[in-house]
This record gives structure tokens, C-alpha cells and sequence, in this order.
């Protein structure tokens, strides 16, 4: 920093892969009137860690930047007159502890915000906004600065912004990233973070949380419940959309209200324990498919015999033995089988 005259020349600084760092060589920016925006997230992933797991002994990454020695330096900064800090994003662990110097900073950070005439880049109304950094107790965007797309740090008022991004925490404008929004929840994600599932038929967005897109094993197309709804049989785990109900059979009883498929309701059935008269119903075209199957069988079975018999009375020096298993045995090797 001091080698690049970084006090008067750098414009963004973002601190994410600067592991075992203090941020006490931060204090070449003190006073900056050309930084505007500083990102103090060491890690990327900061957001999978939460609860007791963030203060362990074994976190997973080592975090060692301190409050004492980049706080001290960012005062200095916005209360230069002519500054150009815009946008600062906060360390997870910070927001998490809300010592009382952060505490101290946000709302010194929002005095100055608020002193400034802000227009947003999207419609041109004033951002209208006494609280850039979130301060709302026990609120999980504690911390998180506000009205201000982290890409270009250009001002977004109430009115154009889209929220947060769930996982990395981050707000855009429409012209940096466009946010896509879970239907059900209505939670933002970035396109970077993007963790949705879109149905092919409505074109709308889910969450993994939600999860209301379903995959169809047997057309192999993914469509939301209200499109078309899916059937998982509670005994065995197959599945099908109720276009495919053909291939697995999965079905729902609206008698008993389980969902099945075919096979283990006839599993069940042939156990005698399907008493409902519903899921009998379900299964009914699968026995008379069973049935016309057994007498085709039984007519090719029919026909095979007699023609073995023909062969048989044309030459009876033919030695014919019938087994116990139901196999005719030949001595020329023709095997034919025949329901004894």
C-alpha cells in the first residue's frame, strides 16, 4: 500500500483470501479522501459459520483481523470533509460479536451517510435513508450496509432495491447483477450464489430451502407442484410426476391418502394387509394387466406342448422324459417348458 501511494490513489480494497493479517498495514489508508469501498471479509465463505461453531477453537479459517487497528483507521477516513467512502462490508465475526467500537462506528457512519445527498442509480429519487448500516437488534443483517450495490457502490433507494443476497450477504442494482427471487420465501440471490431451481413450464424460481421444483425420473423434465404435481411412494422411494404415473406407478389414495406405488401396493395386497378400498381401486388395472398376461403365457405354453407332442407321435422312437420340475427333456436337446 505504501509503495502504490495507496492514500491518495486506490479506489477499492477487498481484504478476501488475506488470511493471518491484522489490517495494522491498513494504516497507510488513514485519512484516504479517494478510497470508496473497502471490503474487510477475509473469506469468502464467512457465511457458513454461525453460533458457537464461529467462536470455536477449531473455526474454520484462521481470523486474526482487528477491530482495534482498522476501526481506529476507517474514523479517520469519513471524517475527512471531501471523502469518497461509499460502501464498507464487514467481517461475519465483527457482525456477530457488535462490539461496542463497531457499534460506535456504524452510527457515526450513518450520521455522515445521512449528511449527503444520495441519488439512486436506477431512478434518480433521492435515497431517502437515516440507517445505511444495519442496526436492528438480533437481526442476522446487523452490520450490513444498505442502498448500496456492492459492484459499482452506486445508491439504491427502498423503492428499486432487492434485498440482500441470502448466502454471500451482498446487494446489487439491476444494471451490476440481476437478483432472482425465491417465490415461495421470497429470499435474493445473487447470480454468482445462485441456488434456484427454475420450473420449465411458469419460468419462476426456488430456493433449496422450499423446494417445490421437483425432477421427474421418468421424462426427466423439473416442474414445480403447482404445474404438475409429483408422487413419492413412502415405502420404496421412487417417483414420478403424475404425467409418468404409467412408469412407477406412484399414486395417491384419496381415500387413505398414501402414496404408493404399484408394485409395493401389490406387495401389500398379496400379504393381505391392504385393507382401504381406495388404493384396491388403484390397483385394479394392474391385476387385469397380470391376468391377460398369465393367459398369453399360458396359450403360448399350450402351444409350445402340443407341437412337441406332434413331434413326439410322428416319430415315437424319440425317448420323452417329463421331470419332476416341469421341464420336457429331449434327447436331441429341446428343452420346452410346460406347466405340469
Amino acid at each position: 500500500l505504501e509503495s502504490i501511494d495507496a492514500v491518495n490513489t486506490l479506489k477499492v480494497l477487498k481484504l478476501i483470501g488475506c488470511t493471518n493479517i491484522t489490517g495494522a498495514g491498513l494504516d497507510s489508508l488513514r485519512g484516504s479522501i479517494v478510497l470508496e469501498q473497502i471490503d474487510l471479509s477475509t473469506s469468502g465463505n464467512a457465511t457458513i459459520a454461525n453460533g458457537e461453531a464461529l467462536f470455536s477453537p477449531n473455526f474454520p479459517w484462521c481470523f486474526t483481523l482487528a477491530e482495534d487497528s482498522v476501526i481506529p483507521i476507517l474514523d479517520s477516513i469519513i471524517a475527512e470533509k471531501d471523502r469518497a467512502l461509499r460502501h464498507v462490508q464487514f467481517p461475519l465475526v465483527w457482525r456477530k460479536k457488535k462490539s461496542k467500537q463497531l457499534v460506535e462506528f456504524l452510527e457515526s457512519y450513518n450520521l455522515v451517510k445521512s449528511s449527503r445527498l444520495c441519488l439512486c442509480v436506477q431512478c434518480d429519487d433521492v435515497v431517502e435513508s437515516s440507517v445505511w448500516m444495519n442496526q436492528t437488534k438480533d437481526s442476522s443483517d446487523w452490520g450490513l450496509q444498505s442502498h448500496t450495490c456492492y459492484e459499482c457502490t452506486e445508491h439504491i433507494c427502498q423503492d428499486c432495491e432487492a434485498g440482500f443476497c441470502q448466502d454471500c450477504r451482498k446487494q446489487f442494482c439491476e444494471d451490476c447483477c440481476t437478483m432472482k427471487i425465491c417465490e415461495m420465501c421470497f429470499s435474493a440471490f445473487c447470480i454468482e450464489c445462485e441456488d434456484l431451481e427454475v420450473c420449465e413450464v411458469c419460468d419462476k424460481y426456488f430456493c433449496q430451502d422450499c423446494m417445490p421444483v421437483r425432477f421427474c425420473e421418468c421424462c426427466n423434465r423439473d416442474r414445480c407442484m403447482d404445474c404438475m404435481p409429483h408422487w413419492d411412494c413412502s415405502r420404496c422411494g421412487k417417483s414420478n410426476c403424475d404425467e409418468c404415473a404409467h412408469e412407477h406407478n406412484v399414486q395417491w389414495c384419496e381415500v387413505c391418502e398414501d402414496e404408493y406405488c404399484n408394485d409395493c401396493r401389490l406387495e401389500v395386497y398379496n400379504n393381505g394387509e391392504l385393507d382401504c378400498k381406495g388404493c384396491r381401486g388403484l390397483l385394479l388395472p394392474l391385476i387385469m394387466h397380470e391376468k391377460e398376461a398369465l393367459s398369453r403365457e399360458n396359450e403360448m405354453l399350450k402351444f409350445v406342448v402340443i407341437n412337441a407332442l406332434n413331434e413326439i407321435s410322428k416319430d415315437p422312437s424319440k425317448v420323452m422324459c417329463i421331470e419332476s420340475t416341469g421341464k420336457v427333456a429331449q434327447e436331441d436337446d429341446c428343452i420346452v417348458s410346460a406347466a405340469v
